[in-house]
């Protein structure tokens, strides 16, 4: 990544005496570019673990209701409510001619 000249002001009256020096700290020795980007990496790292275990969820909670269906389904053919033969088509009775 080439090298930015870019400056950022942050206003707020919620930061604490220790944050401020922390961040004074880093400013002074030119990390703070390098100190604030690795917080947000870890965020959107964090924000893609999470988001992915949504997804998993989500697929799991699939995969059992197809796997309950496949149950149910298997039970109503073995209690002769589905896939049953007497359904079947009977030979038209011969009629005389």
């Amino acid at each position: 990544m080439s090298e930015r000249q870019n400056a950022f002001t942050i206003k707020t009256s919620q930061l604490s005496d220790e944050v401020y020096n922390q961040l004074a700290i880093y400013a002074k020795s030119r990390k703070l570019g390098d100190y604030i980007s690795s917080l947000i990496l870890r965020d959107l790292d964090d924000s893609s673990t999470e988001r992915k275990a949504m997804e998993d969820t989500k697929t799991y909670e699939i995969l059992e209701h197809i796997k309950n269906e496949l149950a149910d389904l298997k039970e109503l053919k073995t209690t002769g409510f589905v896939g049953n033969d007497t359904f079947k088509e009977e030979e038209p009775s011969k009629v005389p001619n």
